[in-house]
């Protein structure tokens, strides 16, 4: 059975191992991203302006728990990009209906496996987003959420690593991959007004992100060769957009 890329059921059928055809579905992807950038720079379009100070992550139990649980496992610039993804992914939804409880909690636990604690070690799983996804679910149905609502939590961590996601997976999926990439390589930064970034960036600092970032996606890269974020650092020229990203640090 083919699984749909980056969904949950495709890193444990696969392993998170990318087949030739997933490969020219990443490129794919990339090409009609750049186009979109391109297109979206050359019209100056902005989404809707939303004042930072506007923005409240929600505070029910299962949020205070994911975001416990991603500020003690991770390292102080891991959370701050965790929480800097979440404004992102609001301050770029340009007024879309999103279900803002599932898509805090799975930014929030998106990157867990880069912490220490819950790095993939000793079996053959290439994608480091399986164990934050299975917290994230069992997290999910702990606090009493129907079987759905947690798959798409657990799905939205395990797709962020595609270059783009398709609609149809849902706008919560989509914000997380929006947020990230924002926070990771700046993607999607342009259509933001200069004081929304300047002021998020202060809110929550960067701490050298940049070096830290790379620096753990490079364990992933060596450790795990045929995984996505290997292949978009290979062919896609992922490590340029981090260090190019409009930030300083």
């Amino acid at each position: 059975m083919r699984y749909k890329l980056g969904t949950r059921k495709w890193v444990k059928h696969n392993n998170g191992k990318l087949a030739f055809r997933d490969r020219m579905v990443l490129i794919y992807q990339g090409v009609l991203a750049k186009a979109k950038t391109k297109k979206d720079l050359k019209s100056g379009k902005k989404v809707h302006y939303m004042a930072v100070d506007e923005i409240l992550p929600p505070d029910s139990p299962i949020c205070l728990e994911a975001m416990a649980l991603s500020e003690i496992s991770s390292k102080p610039y891991l959370f701050n990009h965790c929480m800097r993804a979440y404004f992102w992914a609001r301050l770029l939804n340009d007024g879309e209906i999103f279900d803002d409880e599932a898509t805090f909690t799975a930014i929030m636990l998106h990157d867990l496996g880069l912490t220490d604690k819950y790095r993939l070690t000793g079996d053959q799983q290439q994608c480091f987003t399986l164990p934050a996804a299975n917290i994230a679910e069992n997290m999910a149905l702990k606090h009493q959420w129907s079987d759905k609502r947690a798959a798409i939590v657990a799905d939205a961590i395990t797709l962020h690593l595609n270059v783009t996601v398709d609609a149809k997976h849902g706008r919560e999926a989509e914000l997380v991959r929006i947020g990230s990439g924002a926070d990771v390589a700046g993607l999607g930064l342009n259509l933001l007004q200069v004081d929304q970034v300047e002021k998020v960036v202060k809110k929550l600092p960067r701490l050298n992100f940049k070096q830290q970032i790379i620096k753990d996606l490079s364990i992933e890269i060596t450790e795990r060769p045929c995984c996505r974020i290997s292949f978009l650092y290979k062919k896609l020229n992922f490590g340029d957009y981090i260090q190019n990203a409009r930030f300083s640090e």
